[in-house]
This record gives C-alpha cells, structure tokens and sequence, in this order.
C-alpha cells in the first residue's frame, strides 16, 4: 500500500500554467482523508511568496524543496536541511564572477547584479516565456536582495545556487569546476543550460528516503513523479516511480513506469486510481 506520494511541480504535478488547480487540489485532499502523506520534491525553493506564485492554498503536505536540500513538514517548520559549505561558495563565486548567479538561502535569494539587470535577464528566461507572463515579474523577485557582494551573500546560509549559461565555452569550463569539485558540490540540473548546484549528496532520491524513515514508512510505501534532470535520482530509486509522458528521455528511463502529460493531469488520475485502487 502507498502510504506517501512524493511529486516534482514543474512538469508532473502543476498544470501548464506551472499553477496548482482545482483538480490538483481534490487530488490532495483525498490523499490526506485517506491517512496517507503527500509531500512536493521540488527545485524550487518554496518561499512564501512561491504560494502566492503557484495559487498554493494551504495543505497538510511536507516540502522538499531546492532538490532536497531542504524539507518542511506541513507548518512549514524545516525538519532537515544540507546547507553548502561556505567554501564551495566563495570558490564558485570567485571562480565565476562573469556569472549571475543565484544564490538561494532559507528566506532570500541574493544576487550580484542590480534589480535592474535582475529583471532584465529574468525577462528572457524560459519559464516566464512559456507560462509566467500570466503572473507579475514583481512577485518572482519578492524575496531577492539585489547588488549583494561575496561578504554579503556568505552572511547567510546558502542552500543551492541556480543560474543558466548559453555560451559553451563558459559551460565547459562550469562543467570543468563541477567535476574538479565533486567531492564538495553537485550539479542536477532539470534541463539542458541549466545549473542548479547543492552540496554533495544533496538530491530529491535521498530526501524522500529521509523523509520515508521520518515518517516510519518503508520505501516500498512511496510513490515518487518527476519528469526531469533533478528527478533521476528519485525515479531510480523507489520501486513505484513514475515519469510524466513529457518528461525527459533519461527520466524516463529511470522511472518504472511512463503515465500521461502533465497537461491533462497525468500524475492527479494516477494518484486517484492508486487511492481507488487499493
């Protein structure tokens, strides 16, 4: 019996409008009347203003967040966290000052560049091409402090640090550092250009295990969904894993089973089937 359903957003869970529905939302509150736990297993850092973003209303769901180098339970208390060393940090910085990166704390996430600049680059971005134009630039940059030096940004915790790279010469040399620095940094990107970098062994595969143990399950008892690069982990891991039809080939290929698209709610019915059909 799945007694806990794990999910990536973007891609598998969320609807292509990257939002939380009404459909979504019935899918989750049978899960919880069931007895069962829900949990998101996320890029995405989930501050507060990530609700307001995705049209979240509250639920009793734990929060893997940052590709598990973060969790909260269901009051948003952070029960686990894996914070990059100050270290790697300042290496990576100081290697890359030509970068913007992101680099992504408990409640902020702190940039080098300008407010200016930020909402310049983040104006070409993929995401708001696709679907974020439905919603305001002014929310996505809520929790940004902007024109932040090294000093500045290694006062805070870093939890992973995001950017994305199109010249291929700045992308070998990153992928160059990445691999001189695996004992220290890892890169589990959720596609191609991206970079989204944590501490080692940070990844949603091991989250959802330590969250498994938390909760007193075994792993058979998890159903995980992802559909993209930082999802492998989780999807070669668990038994009941399940990629959404949209999904990357190598997700594919790690999860056991391939569903529909997340357009038409694949993961919401698969979820409902498995409650109906247990």
């Amino acid at each position: 019996m799945i007694k806990l359903f794990a999910c990536d957003l973007d891609g598998t869970l969320l609807n292509e409008y990257h939002e939380f529905d009404d459909i979504i939302f019935d899918m989750m509150d049978k899960v919880i009347k069931d007895g069962r736990y829900f949990s998101f297993a996320t890029g995405r850092h989930m501050h507060p203003q990530q609700s307001k973003i995705l049209k979240l209303n509250d639920r009793d769901v734990y929060t893997i967040c940052m590709n598990g180098a973060l969790i909260m339970d269901p009051s948003h208390k952070i029960i686990y966290d894996q914070k990059m060393t100050r270290k790697a940090v300042h290496d990576l910085l100081e290697t890359f000052p030509e970068i913007h990166f992101d680099c992504i704390g408990k409640d902020h996430v702190l940039v080098r560049i300008t407010r200016k600049e930020y909402l310049e680059q983040f104006s070409r971005s993929s995401i708001w091409n696709r679907a974020a134009k439905r919603w305001k630039v002014e929310d996505f940059i809520e929790d940004c402090l902007f024109d932040q030096s090294i000093e500045d940004i290694l006062s805070h915790d870093i939890y992973k640090i995001n950017c994305r790279l199109d010249d291929p010469k700045t992308i070998d040399k990153m992928n160059h550092y990445l691999l001189e620095h695996k004992d220290e940094i890892v890169n589990a990107p959720y596609d191609n250009g991206a970079f989204e970098i944590t501490a080692k062994n940070v990844n949603k595969g091991n989250a959802v295990a330590w969250l498994c143990e938390y909760l007193h399950l075994t792993e058979d008892e998890v159903a995980v969904y992802g559909d993209g690069g930082n999802d492998l982990e989780m999807l070669a891991r668990f038994k009941h894993s399940y990629a959404t039809s949209n999904g990357i080939e190598a997700a594919k290929q790690a999860a056991g089973e391939i569903i529909g698209c997340c357009k038409d709610h694949a993961v919401a019915k698969h979820i409902l089937a498995t409650l109906h059909d247990e």
